[in-house]
């Protein structure tokens, strides 16, 4: 079971480790990224940014699928660097019911839409894609943060 599904450019790191595992008790981290889990040494490193005590694994959009469906009494906290990831992810049959968007920054041809989502227009086409599958898409930076609509912001 997804705890939180989030997406953040710099995947797992402290406030990911911490924060978010711990407000939606999660048993397990999951790093979405094909990039990333054909590097052994990204890989290693990710796997040493999860706290201690929590499963991690890193894993293209396809294997996340399995892994999910494997581990679907876990409590997995799921994190994307893109909303390309999820979309991918639902269409290979994956429940996503929310996103929290959350760390998408400043890039040449991105535009600002809240204090740290900057998107560009294959995003925007991307989150609309997800709402229209039924995904709700939230923007908050820290898990006390009060939730906004993404779709309002865009």
């Amino acid at each position: 079971m997804i705890t939180v599904a989030r997406i953040d450019e710099r995947l797992i790191h402290g406030q990911v480790s911490y924060a978010w595992t711990t407000a939606y008790k999660s048993e397990a981290v999951m790093a979405v990224d094909a990039e990333a889990a054909r590097d052994q040494m990204q890989v290693s490193l990710l796997k040493m940014a999860c706290p201690a005590g929590l499963k991690c694994f890193v894993a293209n959009e396809e294997r996340a699928v399995a892994l999910l469906e494997k581990y679907e009494r876990r409590k997995i906290f799921v994190v994307a660097k893109h909303p390309d990831a999820y979309l991918r992810m639902v269409e290979l049959g994956a429940r996503i019911d929310e996103i929290n968007v959350g760390g998408l920054y400043f890039q040449e041809g991105r535009r600002q839409v809240s204090r740290t989502v900057y998107v560009d227009a294959h995003m925007e086409e991307t989150f609309r894609s997800l709402a229209a599958k039924g995904v709700r898409l939230e923007v908050r930076t820290h898990p006390r943060d009060s939730a906004e609509d993404l779709m309002n912001l865009l």
